[in-house]
């Protein structure tokens, strides 16, 4: 079994800081608006004697229960939880319960730990709710976690010593009248206990019907075998938490819904400001919906890691109450990576999509004129050639998947883009068979169906040449005159360069998807490539290529001072560099392009 090692576990917390939908309405327990209940046992008042329970029964109050728990290894240890029941619970109706771990409690070597549900009273927000709700509450104490000096805190963090005692605890209350309802079984938590309630979620799926953590997250290992059920989760999350940081929240969520509730991330429904909790914070919330499972990130804005129960409990049982363990909503979905499409005539645009497994898929509806092939998760579409032909030029690709009876659809918009008759900075440049081949960086003012492209594919491993005597390529502007002129001097002199020691002769030899004639630019069309990095580099990036980071050859070489002077330009800098000899730095290919080739 799988060991959660909890980030940020010895951080002390104080108690204070303590998709799947139900089609089915939640049968409240029929309760008058009460604020406490009229029980003689709130287990606290003398919490150093045992108290003898009934075997097999719930009773209203708080009480102690001590459990002896098999661990993995074979041993056996005992193990503490409290419940909280209240005293007019309705056992016709369905009882929830609901689990909240605590967070991490810090202890000194040579300090006695302490103990983490000792004093809970019926003031606490969970009792509070159950009162008013009618659920079962339950408190259970973490383990102490020792340092090598003796230091350390009782919390969460061993899950494999851990989830035999929950199962313990499950198995306690489903053994009990009144009876728990299996379909209502929820975890929630602070810090470390909401870590604790991720791994709950990810190691009893089949248990637990949603959570809700507080300041917690957990990152899935690569490789780890995913539960077989996708648990709703809405994780409270502050904006301005040190300890687990709002970004990791986002970054794991992401995961589990990319992972588990069968999403692409860009499933995620952003949404700033979309609640304001009363006399506390507002909130952004980032929601998942219509997969496997609900996933949902409530940030609280300007909070630390100390969020208050008290305040976000309304918004938790409101979570926890619509979804159940047997929720009869099959989900049966479909979603798309990308969720309209935009090409260009010719051009092929390959994108996954998710549905529910076991489901049946069809096309319902193509454009007109477009190619579409539907290869398992993986759909491919090319657009017409033609645009002013008979074609769809806005159009909709329509999917559905049927199971048992069911039926769901999904509709793409797709756009053909008109055809170009003029170069723009950062206009990606394909070939013939609509490859890419290289970004524009370079438009002729004068004709603007002239221009220069940067290459793809660097090289780190060349040098500028190979050079005998005075023989130079100076011009500052014109790369391929300098390369021309090179490659001619390399056979007259016989100079020995070849394509694997001269980035002059790899760029003059250089063919990428039956594009040649490309050429090693001079210093000032660097320096170009430089100033438009702004349009250039990212759209590099989302073709897999990349500008050089620091140093980078070009093709002018000079004398200077009576001696041979070679330019390089520094992109960490932005300055031009001279050197006086010639290093094996990254070059960048350059081509003259025009809209009429």
């Amino acid at each position: 079994m799988k060991k959660y090692w909890i980030l940020s576990l010895l951080f002390p917390m104080l108690l204070l800081f303590s998709c799947m939908e139900d089609t089915s309405a939640y049968l409240p327990q029929d309760k008058e608006n009460v604020k406490v209940d009229d029980v003689n046992n709130e287990q606290g008042d003398n919490e150093d004697e045992d108290e003898v329970l009934p075997e097999g029964q719930l009773v209203p109050g708080i009480h102690l229960v001590k459990l002896n728990v098999t661990l993995p290894s074979g041993e056996t240890e005992e193990r503490r939880f409290k419940y909280y029941m209240p005293i007019s619970i309705d056992a016709s109706r369905p009882i929830s319960l609901i689990f909240e771990f605590h967070g991490s409690w810090s202890f000194d070597a040579g300090v006695q730990p302490s103990d983490p549900i000792a004093g809970i009273t019926t003031s606490y927000t969970l009792i509070q709710h159950a009162i008013q709700e009618n659920c079962v509450i339950c408190y259970p104490a973490g383990t102490a976690e020792y340092q090598d000096d003796g230091s350390g805190a009782v919390n969460w963090a061993n899950s494999e010593r851990h989830l035999p005692f929950v199962d313990a605890m499950i198995e306690y209350f489903k053994g009990c009248t009144p009876t728990i309802d299996a379909n209502r079984i929820y975890s929630t938590g602070q810090s470390s206990g909401a870590i604790f309630s991720f791994v709950l979620a990810f190691e009893r799926s089949e248990v637990f019907a949603a959570i809700t953590p507080r300041a917690g997250q957990m990152k899935i290992e690569e490789g780890a075998t995913l539960p077989t059920r996708a648990v709703p989760i809405r994780v409270f999350a502050g904006t301005d938490d040190d300890i687990v940081l709002h970004s990791a929240v986002i970054e794991n969520m992401t995961a589990w819904a990319e992972k588990i509730g069968g999403y692409f991330p860009s499933d995620m429904v952003f949404t700033e400001d979309s609640i304001e909790i009363e006399n506390y914070k507002k909130v952004d919330t980032r929601i998942w919906s219509g997969g496997k499972a609900d996933y949902q990130i409530y940030s609280l804005k300007e909070e630390g890691h100390g969020i208050y129960d008290y305040y976000c409990m309304p918004y938790m049982w409101e979570f926890m109450s619509s979804h159940t363990l047997d929720g009869t909503t099959t989900n049966l979905y479909i979603t798309s990576e990308l969720k309209e499409i935009t090409a260009q005539c010719g051009e092929t645009i390959s994108f996954n999509i998710n549905y529910t497994d076991g489901a049946t898929i069809q096309i319902d509806q193509e454009p007109k004129g477009w190619n579409l092939q539907l290869n398992g998760k993986t759909v491919t579409l090319t657009g017409p050639k033609d645009f002013y032909g008979d074609v769809d030029r806005n159009g909709k690709i329509v999917l559905s998947v049927s199971q048992n009876g069911g039926n769901t659809s999904l509709e793409i918009p797709v756009t053909l883009t008109a055809p170009k008759n003029y170069f723009e900075i950062g206009d990606i440049y394909y070939n013939e068979n609509f490859d890419p081949i290289g970004v524009v960086c370079w438009v002729n003012n004068a004709n603007i169906k002239e221009a220069k492209i940067i290459g793809l594919e660097n090289s780190s491993n060349r040098r500028s040449g190979i050079f005998n005597g005075d023989f130079v390529t100076s011009d500052l502007e014109d790369g391929e005159a300098n390369t021309a002129k090179y490659v001619q001097e390399n056979i007259d002199a016989n100079l020995g360069s070849t394509a694997e020691n001269s980035a002059f002769i790899w760029a003059a030899e250089y063919n990428y998807k039956g594009e040649g004639n490309w050429y090693l630019p001079a210093i000032n069309e660097v320096m170009t490539v430089y100033n438009n990095k702004a349009l250039i580099k990212p759209v590099l990036e989302k073709l897999g290529a990349s500008l050089p980071s620091s140093y980078c050859l070009s093709s002018t070489i000079t004398i200077e001072d009576g001696v041979k002077t070679y330019h390089e330009f520094n992109f960490s800098s932005g300055k031009v560099v001279l050197e006086k000899s010639t290093y094996p730095d990254p070059a960048i290919l350059m081509k003259k392009v025009t809209m009429n080739k």
